[in-house]
């Protein structure tokens, strides 16, 4: 099991886990992409130099695996998001 080293909290996160906080975020009304857009984008990330554990993006921290959900998410690569705008 992998541990953050800024934090305490593991970075594998269950799958239901995940769609808790997807739930979650769609209460407070936050829009959700498509499984389409997701997919792109997860596969962005998957792919990235900047993934750790294969769960956390090295800058902002995030969970992958949630942001790419969030409509109003970006990538924070430093160079410019990496996600095509669909």
């Amino acid at each position: 099991m992998s541990i953050c080293k800024g934090c305490t909290q593991n970075v594998i996160v269950s799958k239901e886990v995940l769609q808790e906080l997807i739930h979650d975020a769609e209460k407070e009304g936050r829009n959700i992409v498509s499984d389409d857009v997701y997919e792109i984008r997860l596969n962005i990330c998957k792919n990235c130099p900047s993934l750790q554990y294969e769960t956390t993006c090295m800058h902002c921290g995030s969970l992958i695996h949630y942001r790419a959900k969030l409509e109003q998410s970006t990538c924070p690569h430093p160079e410019g998001s990496k996600w095509l705008v669909v």
